[in-house]
């Protein structure tokens, strides 16, 4: 294992203007993706150093970590870890241990007879981790895995298509248990007997004993029409299992709405949240759950102002302006159960009839938009322009665009160094990357594939893989990707945006950095982990439109960092006993009464605050709770339809929840 000390960057963060350039129609190729005719153009506007707009604020970033430990985990000749994004791939021990997993094979050709999952463990208490593996864990041929906690200290694991199960009581020892493939879409479905495919798992409960899978039923009907219909499966032995829609269809959504990959999952104590994000002609949705799975709550995060459009017919308006949309999220749940998401964004329009639109890249139409559910949904925008909900340049009416960088709404963009002189080095849109390949997994985002991990104690990391202007000279003339890191203060409330580059080393500066993912919750205070694959050839060798010619090494990296104690917030009370467990509050929607559930370790006092979407507190109480489940309520019957926030607090830790009034 290598350690070295992360280098800090200089920034201007928020403030750079740009010229704006239209590209002509004529510069447009048409690509195909996702079974739509997309057509892929230059970038709308194109930003260079010489058009920068007179700065009006400048801020340098101090280095916020006091250390760095990076290993090669594994690899593979195998590429294609996901259609989009990655998500459940990593996963932490109480202990401090990790898991990785990744698509596998060793095999330099295209059978990849060998293909399923590559694993490998991170020992707490030695510091090291196992040998890199030299084959799969399976029997049989599989892929795409997701992992996590099982038990105390075991660990589960399903991959896919058909997809299926193996657990160990112990993690990181013994042989894998093999536990048989995951149920098959039941009578009544519309495809009955089609495997799940392209899984991801979490686990959830006092002791992570109910498992919860989302994944995708594909059913192929030409090479041209692919139907997707989304699922949810639940288990508490790794057996039996119950499988469902998921709550997408509680909304009508849970068909043809989504597609395989485009969903995420995270869990902490009893809080599940699931979060699925496919743009053109959908919404980004979160569905919550309280009480490990058994009921759910709709969020709407971002409002597609074209959804439901029939994109083959001119029945509604969906040429008037461009958007900007969502492609990569993420999702993670800390310790209070609160459901963090970031969306990486990029401009896109529909300007004729059928399925193509054309989508631009440059560094003014990026950047990574940050949300929490106590804020509200969905994200409005500054202009009320739904069009311009996650914009993050605007124009300033005179040639340029600003960055309107909010730190506390905006979580990362692509990064602006400075060369030997100090002027901005360029962005020069041809140096992107954006072959066919790439065009699927970052739909021209040039920010894409974020991941979050969380402290105990709710301080944030952000990675993502982000072109970098500073690595532009190789054989195709195109900037390399690195994973670039932004940082949550828990106490500040807003982002350190863009702090430092993950892996800045020499050994590495001929590597492309793609398909991040991290462990969510991270068991010590100020400690975040991230995974990555790292190849030294830009575009992937697997897939429809793979354009490397031959196989290469794909290493599978995993990254502890490691924040300065100065930088990390810790509550008052962080020696302190929680007495509240678990917390759900129910029925949600309410209409006369809220129930709020505690279970408690212990007897304390409590405080009841219910606060409206504006902030303003609307009730209070204070009552006493006991060892056990106690439950109180609280009248709703006077408050107006719409949504609140209820806080518990006892002990000096709190929970807040979002219910509904109907």
């Amino acid at each position: 294992m290598k350690k070295v000390l992360l280098l800090s960057l200089s920034l201007a963060l928020g403030f750079g203007a740009f010229a704006q350039d239209r590209v002509a129609k004529s510069d447009i190729q048409s690509f195909k993706a996702n079974a739509k005719k997309v057509a892929v153009g230059n970038e709308t506007i194109n930003p260079s150093a010489a058009n920068f707009a007179p700065q009006t604020a400048k801020s340098v970033v101090i280095n916020r970590w006091q250390d760095m430990e990076y290993a090669e985990t594994m690899y593979t000749t195998y590429d294609l870890q996901s259609n989009s994004w990655c998500s459940n791939r990593m996963y932490q021990l109480p202990d401090g241990s990790v898991g990785v997993v990744a698509t596998f094979s060793h095999e330099p050709n295209q059978s990849a007879s060998d293909r399923g999952t590559g694993y490998n463990f991170y020992n707490a208490t030695e510091e090291a981790w196992g040998e890199e593996p030299e084959e799969r864990v399976e029997s049989m041929r599989t892929g795409w895995p997701t992992i996590a906690q099982w038990g105390e200290s075991g660990e589960i694991m399903i991959s896919h298509s058909p997809c299926r199960c193996w657990t160990r009581e112990k993690a990181g020892e013994g042989e894998w248990q093999y536990m048989g493939e995951l149920p098959y879409a039941p009578e009544g479905y519309p495809y009955p007997g089609e495997n799940i495919s392209w899984p991801r798992v979490t686990t959830s409960g006092d002791n992570h004993n109910i498992i919860h899978v989302i994944g995708d039923i594909q059913h192929s009907v030409s090479d041209s029409e692919v139907h997707h219909h989304q699922v949810y499966l639940r288990s508490e032995d790794a057996v039996n299992w119950t499988i469902s829609y998921s709550p997408l269809a509680q909304d009508g959504e849970e068909a043809d709405h989504y597609s395989a990959d485009a969903y995420n999952i995270a869990s902490n104590g009893h809080t599940v949240a699931m979060i699925y994000s496919d743009d053109l002609q959908s919404h980004v949705v979160m569905y919550k759950s309280t009480d490990d799975g058994l009921t759910w709550n709709r969020t709407v995060i971002w409002e597609n102002p074209y959804y439901g459009c029939d994109w083959a017919t001119d029945e509604c308006s969906v040429f008037t302006d461009t958007l900007f949309g969502p492609s990569n999220v993420a999702i993670a749940v800390d310790n209070n159960g609160i459901a963090h998401v970031v969306m990486n964004t990029y401009e896109y329009i529909h300007d004729e009839i059928g399925d193509t639109y054309t989508t631009f890249s440059g560094r003014a139409v990026d950047g990574i938009y940050y949300w929490n559910d106590t804020q509200e949904a969905p994200i409005q925008s500054p202009d009320g322009n739904p069009h311009h909900a996650l914009r993050l340049w605007w124009p300033t009416g005179d040639g340029y665009v600003q960055m309107h960088a909010d730190s506390t709404k905006w979580a990362g963009f692509l990064p602006m160094f400075e060369d030997v002189n100090g002027n901005m080095i360029e962005y020069v849109n041809d140096k992107f990357y954006n072959e066919k390949d790439y065009f699927y997994k970052f739909r021209s985002g040039q920010s894409g594939m974020p991941a979050l991990s969380i402290d105990p104690y709710g301080n944030i990391a952000l990675a993502y893989s982000c072109p970098n202007t500073k690595r532009g000279e190789n054989e195709l003339n195109k900037y390399y990707r690195s994973i670039f890191v932004s940082y949550y203060n828990a106490d500040e409330g807003y982002w350190h945006q863009v702090v430092d580059e993950l892996i800045d080393d020499f050994m590495y500066q001929y590597s492309e950095f793609i398909y991040t993912v991290s462990v969510n919750n991270t068991v010590n205070p100020g400690e975040f982990w991230f995974g990555f694959q790292e190849d030294m050839t830009q575009g992937l060798y697997w897939g429809s439109n793979a354009t490397q010619s031959d196989a290469t090494e794909n290493h599978i990296m995993a990254v502890k960092i490691i924040a300065d104690p100065e930088f990390v917030s810790v509550p008052e009370n962080h020696d302190a006993i929680n007495p509240m467990t678990a917390v759900r509050v129910y029925p949600n929607p309410a209409t006369d009464v809220l129930n709020i559930e505690v279970n408690a370790s212990q007897s304390s006092d409590m405080s009841i605050n219910v606060f409206n979407i504006m902030g303003q507190k609307v009730q209070e109480q204070n009552v006493n709770i006991n060892a056990g489940i106690n439950t109180r309520s609280i009248n709703t019957a006077e408050l107006a339809s719409g949504i609140y926030f209820v806080t518990v607090k006892a002990n000096g830790f709190e929970n807040t929840m979002k219910f509904i009034v109907k």
